[in-house]
């Protein structure tokens, strides 16, 4: 969501740039054929002005021409609000209450919002700030004569570079400047795409020069040159051609991915080589400007250029090979993200669809703890839903509902229930064409869990009634418990507590006949669990004792860690301390000998509410700050939640760092740019973990907050003490 990184080389565009800096419309547009830099030139400009848009400037691509399908408004919408601070849980359910939220969010901001590729006026329409003060720049390939019409946007039609920027810019990326330039730049149209690829073809040729004179001339021959703007294989083969054919081979088959971008190792999965070789041949591919690479070890083209890939590759590589390199790729996504899951989730019940052995050479990534499987998983969230709807439409049904089921917990744990439902609703076709019975009853039953958390409870009702048909035609008495269990959930969402109670109820009744004692402890601590939300804390702790020792007899240590935090909250809510307090340190050191910081860290977060409740603040600080800690070290979400108790402590390097950030509407990215630290370092200052900063690292943050005279001796008293 934060503007891209600057362009290399960018070169001209004056008029362009003196039209944005022009006061007048809240809304420009910026429409113009593929290749002639709309995208390049909104984020160049954008770049630039981070005092005229104080309290943000946020970008995104709405893939209006991606192969994919379109960005939904709603989409976006939940894209920007995140970057708002909307948390995923309080995000509005549907178009109209998000766009509702966000207007009266932009409305007294400072504000710039890129809307990158857009499709029509009516994707880009609800996507508009509200207020004088804020600023939207649209690019698309279209002219949106509607929202020129309909909110008097200032239109900018982007053309072809003029001859003189081009044959610079042709010169930078050349690195010194060459005879034959305004030809090569003339046969391209003046794109600045097709000139920067024809630039990096010439480059990384072993004779630079030779290969000039050999493009030149074939430029010369009427076939070599670009009969139409929009036409741009002439020039993605100048490039292609000058590949390796291990190179050209890879670059076929990444160009067939689903998603934003592509990580190293997908890369090799799809290539079915080794990650030392791959990085090669991605290294010969960024070298000729084919493909990008925007963030360390991860991989991305434009729209154009992955579609020429694609399109190459169904010419090219015969159908078994397409099949198997994507095979390769979305089995690499589901043995990782299903590895993933378990370290997330080590009590969930096992997948009903057992995973098979992966394919040869699609390499899963080994993710062996929590903060390394939320740092995949983080990194990956696009893409892998991506590769989800590819899975399902590419005819690999069972990777489909897999991959679905292994991003649950995940999903989960974000509070990105619109993703949740999105998958569970791609795992319920594949289930369907799979023909599997309890593959199909358990997409219904968590497919109403999302609907549920999205306020959807007819449609939640209605899947769940089918989950339960299914289960209960096939005289699965445990699965009938399991969707007793799920609809106890939803209508506890509902605000329905007799129902919930009694559903928990008669779904512990059934485990109860079926020897699982890991079910009828789960079942045992939900009916304890709406007993304590009931206030009714008595008839609670029975059921928490019997959860209690059913964790005791099996060994199942991570869910008596909870059940132990449970009975903390209990008793902290009846000021029972002692006990409480004896609960709360023994789920402590179960979550620690298991391994489960996340836990750990909600375990040491009650604690700090005990401690408050004893009216020992400074204790009660140190577990919450250690907690939080935890959480920002593992890209926890839930850390926002302790930020509101840390925030009036002063003596913490987190309120002055992060506030001035997001006071002036910077992203720890930007923050990290402008001081030269690493995003590392900027997360571990605003921990609190790293006590008092370095005078230096003080003056750096101070000044690229702008801070002078007695704002600046404020924050330097308040952050280095």
């Amino acid at each position: 969501m934060s503007i891209p990184p600057p362009i290399a080389g960018f070169t001209g565009r004056e008029p362009e740039m003196s039209l944005l800096d022009a006061p007048g419309p809240a809304v420009t547009v910026i429409s113009g054929p593929p290749g002639v830099g709309k995208s390049a030139l909104a984020a160049h400009w954008a770049r630039g002005r981070e005092r005229e848009f104080p309290d943000g400037r946020l970008h995104v691509d709405l893939r209006g021409f991606a192969e994919a399908d379109p960005r939904d408004p709603a989409d976006a919408l939940r894209l920007l609000l995140e970057s708002l601070g909307v948390e995923p849980g309080r995000m509005p359910a549907d178009l109209d209450a998000r766009q509702s939220l966000y207007r009266a969010r932009t409305e007294p901001l400072r504000l710039l919002v890129i809307l990158d590729n857009a499709r029509d006026d009516d994707q880009a329409l609800p996507l508009l700030p509200a207020g004088d003060a804020a600023r939207a720049v649209i690019t698309s390939r279209r002219r949106l004569t509607g929202l020129i019409a309909a909110v008097g946007a200032h239109p900018i039609d982007l053309g072809p570079l003029p001859e003189p920027e081009a044959i610079t810019l042709f010169h930078q990326r050349l690195g010194a400047p060459q005879a034959g330039a305004a030809d090569i730049v003339r046969a391209c149209g003046g794109l600045p795409l097709a000139v920067t690829l024809a630039a990096a073809r010439v480059r990384t040729a072993g004779h630079p020069l030779a290969a000039l004179a050999a493009l030149t001339a074939e430029l010369r021959r009427p076939a070599g040159r670009l009969e139409a703007l929009d036409d741009l294989r002439a020039v993605f083969s100048w490039s292609y051609h000058g590949l390796t054919p291990p190179a050209a081979r890879l670059f076929r088959l990444i160009g067939l991915a689903s998603g934003p971008d592509i990580a190293l190792a997908a890369a090799a999965a799809v290539a079915g080589r080794g990650p030392a070789e791959t990085r090669r041949l991605l290294r010969e591919l960024t070298e000729s400007a084919m493909v990008t690479e925007p963030a360390p070890g991860r991989y991305a083209m434009t729209d154009l250029i992955r579609a020429y890939a694609a399109e190459l590759a169904r010419a090219t590589d015969p159908a078994a090979e397409r099949r198997a390199a994507l095979t390769r790729l979305m089995d690499h996504y589901t043995h990782t993200a299903y590895q993933a899951d378990l370290v997330l989730n080590p009590t969930r019940a096992p997948i009903p669809m057992t995973l098979s052995a992966p394919a040869d050479d699609s390499r899963p990534s080994p993710l062996v703890d929590m903060k390394a499987a939320l740092a995949w998983l983080t990194g990956e969230r696009e893409t892998l839903l991506a590769a989800v709807r590819q899975a399902r439409d590419e005819g690999l049904d069972t990777q489909a509902w897999q991959l679905s089921w292994a991003l649950d917990s995940f999903l989960h744990e974000e509070r990105r229930w619109d993703d949740e439902g999105a998958a569970w609703a791609v795992a319920l076709d594949a289930a369907a064409k799979l023909a599997d019975g309890p593959a199909l009853a358990y997409a219904y039953s968590f497919l109403a869990v999302a609907d549920g958390r999205r306020q959807r409870f007819d449609q939640a009702q209605a899947n769940m009634a089918r989950a339960l048909a299914l289960v209960e035609a096939d005289g699965d008495r445990a699965g009938v418990a399991e969707c007793r269990f799920i609809l106890s959930y939803l209508w506890w969402l509902q605000g329905d507590q007799k129902a919930a109670l009694d559903e928990a109820g008669t779904a512990l009744d059934i485990f109860r006949t079926l020897d699982d004692p890991v079910w009828e402890g789960k079942a045992a601590l939900a009916v304890g669990w709406y007993h304590a939300q009931r206030g009714e804390p008595q008839t609670a702790l029975p059921y928490f004792t019997e959860a209690l020792a059913l964790q005791q007899r099996t060994g199942d240590w991570e869910n008596e860690s909870i059940t132990r935090d449970s009975l903390g909250l209990l008793h902290l809510f009846t000021a029972a301390h002692d006990e409480a307090a004896r609960h709360f340190e023994e789920g402590l050191r179960l979550s620690r000998r298991t391994g489960n910081p996340a836990v750990e860290a909600q375990i040491l977060a009650h604690l700090g509410d005990l401690y408050e409740s004893l009216g020992d603040a400074e204790t009660a600080v140190e577990r919450w700050r250690e907690a939080y800690g935890i959480l920002v070290d593992l890209g926890h979400p839930q850390a926002a939640a302790l930020r509101g108790k840390l925030a009036p402590v002063s003596a913490s390097g987190l309120p002055g760092i992060r506030g001035h950030r997001l006071r002036r509407g910077m992203s720890q990215e930007d923050l990290a740019e402008r001081t030269g630290l690493s995003v590392r370092t900027i997360r571990y200052l605003e921990s609190g973990r790293a006590g008092r900063p370095r005078p230096e690292t003080t003056r750096l943050l101070a000044d690229a907050f702008g801070l002078e005279g007695e704002e600046r001796e404020r924050f330097h008293e308040l952050i280095a003490g």
